[in-house]
């Protein structure tokens, strides 16, 4: 839809293709909110219009009806420059919660006091996350000046600060400086991820600004320790092992948290998320550089269960793939939709908005109901004995029987210890602490020596 404005009289003119250089000049209508609350199918096709129209490049307002008003949405805004960043976040701010919590502990402030934002915005493009809308696709980066200044004031005014910086990093611990390497092309790209399904060839990969950012940080005078908390991008980070490297042997705590997520092809493809080969290829050279140092190092993969796109059979190959690996999840969480998400879209209408929404388009499998929601959870605790019933069952449903038994070959054993597997999940013992409600998530360590370890870093 296009306007113009002559001798005070508005000429507005519907359009099905409106040319790239007329785009500043337009506006797209989307459904109305009556048509979308009631109409699954419109839902999705709104959602989609929304994620394509999110580059500040190209992107359209979007105009959409409420009642008898309209509603109109700008296009997201031009990202910050460096300069723009750095008077940003070195504004005095006094870095201790307001003065009306007393003395009160705040677990949020307790997590990130010692923790430095070195940028913003992700490319990733997960459709279970809206990190994207809130600060964009395109990487607003900091100076590495403005980044190693706030350190020193960290180190100098925040009490308690004993020389460990929890974190430098952002919504991705490694996408530092990380951009197109055409302006043209940038402006131009209507995709939704950079690195799905293959990182872009016209994506710059180069780490050494991060690298020569972390090598800066843990020289400074006070400072004991570099940690890196955020989450890694780990298909970026086989493109440059010396970041590896650098991360594996002096950046990590014991475990660091990575997001595999799932396994399976199926819901790889509705998260956007890369295969489980990236993840072998990290693992290795994490694994090799942290022997080199000396060091006892673990992964910690994020998987999430009841992900829009998933079925039974991806939690059991999931569920298979732990045991192999030696990993017990100590805390699991199936899917929630959260606004703006494109997983949410997928989790109400049945549809994938990353393809063009019809009547008669892709469908998604949407695993709902609260009996398929706790299989799919208990298939991520399959060594959990209150489990072994519901997983049974499942076995056998699914012609895989073969599985129950005593042997390292099967996921569950056949006979059920007396006092378990009869109560409800979530009422076996006290309650444990909530896991975050910003994302879905799993943590899980390796067994180790036959011991079970427990996730000492939190999240």
């Amino acid at each position: 839809m296009t306007s113009t404005t002559s001798s005070n009289v508005r000429v507005v003119r519907f359009e099905r293709q409106v040319p790239n250089a007329m785009r500043g000049k337009s506006v797209v209508r989307m459904p109305a909110y009556e048509d979308v609350r009631d109409d699954p199918v419109l839902y999705a096709h709104a959602s989609r219009i929304l994620h394509v129209e999110s580059n500040p490049g190209n992107a359209r307002a979007l105009v959409q009806r409420h009642g008898d008003a309209e509603v109109w949405l700008n296009p997201p805004p031009v990202p910050l420059a460096t300069k723009e960043m750095d008077a940003l976040y070195e504004l005095p701010y006094r870095r201790v919660p307001h003065p009306s919590y007393g003395k009160a502990k705040i677990p949020a402030y307790e997590m990130i006091r010692f923790s430095i934002a070195i940028q913003r915005g992700c490319f990733g493009g997960c459709t279970f996350c809206s990190i994207t809308e809130h600060e964009g696709r395109i990487i607003q980066s900091r100076s590495e000046d403005s980044v190693i200044r706030e350190i020193e004031t960290v180190r100098d005014t925040v009490p308690g600060f004993t020389g460990v910086i929890s974190d430098l990093g952002g919504p991705t611990a490694n996408m530092y400086r990380l951009a197109c390497k055409s302006r043209e092309i940038e402006s131009a790209c209507r995709r939704p991820s950079c690195v799905y399904p293959g990182i872009c060839p016209n994506l710059d990969t180069d780490h050494a600004p991060l690298v020569k950012l972390y090598r800066r940080a843990r020289e400074l005078p006070g400072v004991k320790k570099v940690l890196i908390a955020s989450g890694v991008r780990y298909d970026l980070a086989v493109k440059s092992p010396e970041y590896v490297k650098e991360l594996a042997q002096h950046h990590v705590g014991g475990y660091l948290k990575i997001a595999p997520e799932a396994i399976s092809e199926g819901p790889l493809k509705m998260m956007m998320k890369p295969g489980v080969g990236a993840y072998d290829k990290f693992k290795a050279l994490f694994d090799k550089f942290s022997k080199e140092a000396g060091k006892e190092q673990y992964l910690i993969p994020y998987f999430i269960a009841a992900h829009p796109g998933t079925t039974d059979a991806d939690m059991l190959e999931l569920a298979l793939w732990l045991k192999k690996n030696g990993f017990r999840a100590d805390q699991v969480q199936a899917f929630l939709p959260g606004p703006m998400a494109t997983a949410t879209a997928m989790y109400h209408s049945g549809r994938n908005p990353l393809r063009k929404i019809t009547r008669d388009g892709e469908r998604v499998k949407v695993p709902k109901g609260l009996r398929v929601r706790r299989l799919h959870k208990a298939f991520l605790r399959y060594h959990d004995a209150n489990n072994w019933p519901t997983l049974r069952e499942a076995l056998k449903r699914m012609g895989r029987a073969d599985l129950i038994g005593p042997g390292k070959r099967h996921l569950v054993p056949a006979w059920q210890p007396e006092g378990t597997g009869n109560e409800r999940e979530g009422s076996r013992g006290p309650p444990k602490a909530r896991a975050t409600p910003f994302r879905t998530q799993h943590t899980g360590l390796p067994d180790v020596r036959g011991a079970r370890k427990r996730d000492k870093a939190g999240r």
